[in-house]
């Protein structure tokens, strides 16, 4: 049980985090020049497939993460004493955990507020302030994302390193 949820949380991570980085380093920079004119369509397409898979992920990381955790050997029991969540251990994970949780709210805000208003006023009004202040505040709520990920990334490696 341990391998396979190690297996399928890592590759749900991967998905996750490649999509974020693909956004980044490729999709971005492309919008910039050739495919300008239709920016906010492509990122409205995009963005809402991949948001929708995230979407669909984050419970299956929570549920793979508890697999591991019980296979691991750690026992529900211990999982729900205060004394695992106090211990080295315990508190790195529970470090993890919170920072997921502000991915979450955060992945909200920009998947179903800003990103989406953003991407249509691209093509609506593309040259207006109020254009602007939304793609920058929807580009660094996916920066921020980007960067609480790949710190949970590293927790996750002190954790069975």
């Amino acid at each position: 049980m341990y391998v396979w949820a190690v297996f399928f949380h890592l590759v749900f991570v991967a998905f996750w985090m490649g999509g974020m980085l693909f956004t980044a380093a490729v999709l971005v920079p492309a919008t910039r020049k050739k495919l300008a004119s239709q920016k906010g369509l492509l990122f409205i397409e995009l963005g809402t497939r991949f948001s929708r898979l995230s979407w669909a992920i984050f419970p299956l990381l929570l549920f793979t993460g508890f697999l591991a955790l019980l296979g691991k050997g750690f026992p529900v029991q211990a999982l729900a004493s205060s004394e695992f969540w106090q211990s080295g251990y315990g508190s790195s994970l529970a470090l993890k955990l919170l920072i997921f949780g502000f991915v979450l709210l955060i992945s909200a805000v920009h998947d179903f507020w800003l990103g989406p208003k953003a991407a249509v006023l691209m093509d609506d009004e593309p040259s207006s302030r109020k254009t602007q202040v939304y793609k920058k505040s929807s580009s660094w709520l996916g920066r921020l994302n980007l960067l609480l990920g790949l710190a949970i990334i590293y927790i996750a490696v002190t954790l069975v390193r």
